[in-house]
């Protein structure tokens, strides 16, 4: 016998494949995406949720990039009247910690591959981290949650953005270029120029609908929850929950035929 959780080799000759070995090889597997989706809607309905809460806390989004990127030209002008001076680092940070998350999700996934089991679990999981690291630091005070003109705030900041950009970069790199699951300005377009909008078949504009009604449905629940709690800390601790249970989720997802 050799390691015995492993490999044993019995009096016939049939070589015997532990539990050890048969995990390895399960999340190594590729992934059938053809349901993917249905994970991406759920993003799209977190990033409503998050950006709404935290837009309303601190006045800058962490995945509407569009947004914050006119914030950040109005404030060279000191505008909206009335504004805090720190608006215009608020908006640049989220854009770079964005964009940062998003660089290196996309040099991992190529290096290693992205359809992989353990890929896609393991890069889930580090999102999650990074909103319950965002979670614990407004909950401890130790980044205020309505003070925006606190400059702290900055340290919460890229934590949910970076995690964004990593989940722009997934929805991208599973070949669903309808659900980028952020903005919505090219899903509208896409939908409204869709010769064959109102087709009885049409899987792109269904996901499209459902990404602009998840983001709706996110946002209004994140609004809720902000008013009724009082609280950004509750927001971020259930968008951390049901991150987490996206990642386990590719637990359940078939391999790809033929791997």
């Amino acid at each position: 016998m050799r390691d015995g959780d492993t490999e044993s080799t019995s009096l016939l000759g049939h070589k015997y494949q532990g539990p050890g070995r048969n995990v390895r090889r399960y999340l190594a597997e590729t992934v059938d995406v053809r349901h993917a989706p249905l994970i991406l809607l759920v993003c799209c309905f977190l990033v409503g949720l998050v950006d709404a809460a935290s837009y309303n806390s601190w006045s800058v989004f962490m995945s509407m990039q569009t947004g914050n990127t006119i914030f950040l030209a109005l404030s060279t002008a000191n505008l909206p009247a009335g504004s805090d001076s720190l608006k215009w680092a608020r908006s640049g940070v989220s854009i770079l910690s964005m964009m940062l998350g998003s660089f290196i999700a996309g040099r991992v996934y190529a290096a290693v591959g992205l359809k992989r089991r353990i890929t896609l679990i393991a890069s889930f999981l580090l999102q999650t981290l990074c909103i319950a690291i965002a979670a614990i630091l407004v909950g401890t005070d130790a980044v205020p949650e309505t003070d925006a003109t606190d400059k702290i705030v900055l340290l919460a900041i890229p934590f949910l953005a970076a995690q964004s950009g990593a989940q722009v970069a997934t929805a991208k790199s599973l070949g669903f270029s309808e659900l980028p699951t952020t903005v919505l300005t090219s899903t509208y377009n896409d939908l409204a120029s869709d010769t064959n909008l109102l087709a009885w078949d049409n899987p792109k504009r269904d996901r499209r609908v459902a990404s602009v009604v998840m983001m709706i449905l996110g946002g209004i629940g994140g609004a809720w929850l902000a008013k009724s709690t009082g609280t950004l800390t509750a927001v971020l601790w259930l968008g951390a929950v049901v991150k987490v249970v996206l990642a386990l989720m590719w637990l359940l997802f078939p391999a790809e035929a033929g791997t």
